[in-house]
């Protein structure tokens, strides 16, 4: 395998809908409740720009972890195979990390001449709970933090902040529409944490699934699902959203299929088995929902 791919491989592609689709939404929502044209070139680097944030993050967060010895051979995931096996080196994936914060950097720097001073606290934000997700002295996800760090970072932050580089401005309308989306990235990490329990333990670290434990755990992940459903038909309902963005409730069936995935009527060993890709699941549950979203609330503009 080729150095380029495991650079890629390591910065977990198949995670970057959790920040593409807020970033999208933020410009969609822009055009259609702010009525400013897309500025096209400044989308693409917003898109560019949650990329590699989130990429940034997932190498430093899978560095931190294998240095504290939570991610170790026989545990499961999916992002864990490149340092447990030897394939990358620390060093390696730490100068991954830095090369894209640096990346990103570049971009902000963009915003900011481009924009003026709007997105800064945004960017703030955004660094303080993206590097400090695994960095110390924050370390959010080892103090039980991480799913809220997430929900603010990419859920509502990336929403709002693609927004604001679009129109230079605030405002309560992509932060509603963001909710959704930020719940059910919330669940996906809180899928990857109920998965990890015993790991986490065994690792002396802390999350919000070791707290609640297994089956106030099983309940959580549905009410994130659930409530995320519950605010899309809410903010249809008051027109702070169009109401065509509720075509993003076809990607109903897939959320049923995951959550009966945390809560099979099965064995134990079923509900074990159930947890395994619950974050790959929920994942692809917040891909297409977001899309959807996405195209129900660009439709007004066409028709």
């Amino acid at each position: 395998m080729s150095r380029f791919r495991l650079y890629w491989i390591a910065a977990r592609p198949f995670a970057f809908p959790a920040s593409v689709i807020p970033a999208l939404l933020g410009g969609v929502v822009a055009v259609t409740h702010a009525g400013v044209p897309l500025r096209a070139f400044n989308y693409l680097l917003t898109l560019v720009g949650a990329m590699c944030v989130h990429g940034a993050a997932n190498l430093l967060n899978d560095y931190c972890d294998y240095r504290k010895g939570v991610d170790r051979p026989g545990i499961e995931g999916a992002s864990r195979g490149l340092l447990v096996a030897g394939l990358l080196t620390p060093r390696q994936v730490l100068t991954e990390a830095i090369v894209l914060w640096g990346v990103a950097a570049l971009l902000a720097l963009y915003f900011l001449l481009a924009v003026g001073p709007a997105p800064l606290p945004l960017i703030i934000v955004g660094l303080i709970l993206g590097a400090g997700y695994t960095l110390t002295p924050s370390v959010w996800k080892y103090r039980a933090l991480g799913d809220l760090a997430v929900f603010i970072a990419f859920g509502v932050g990336l929403t709002l902040g693609s927004y604001v580089v679009q129109t230079g401005a605030y405002s309560w309308t992509p932060v509603a529409y963001s909710l959704p989306i930020a719940f059910l990235i919330a669940a996906i990490l809180h899928g990857n944490n109920l998965r990890d329990i015993a790991s986490d333990q065994e690792a002396a670290i802390r999350t919000l699934a070791m707290l609640l434990g297994v089956r106030r755990g099983r309940i959580f992940y549905l009410v994130l699902v659930g409530v995320a459903y519950a605010i899309l038909i809410a903010i249809a309902l008051l027109r702070v959203a169009v109401p065509s963005a509720v075509l993003a409730l076809l990607s109903l069936p897939l959320a049923v299929r995951a959550m009966r995935r945390v809560w099979p009527r099965r064995g134990a060993e079923a509900e074990r088995s159930g947890l395994i890709d619950l974050d790959l699941r929920t994942a692809q549950l917040q891909m297409v929902f977001g899309l959807l979203l996405i195209l129900g609330t660009l439709a007004p503009v066409f028709f």
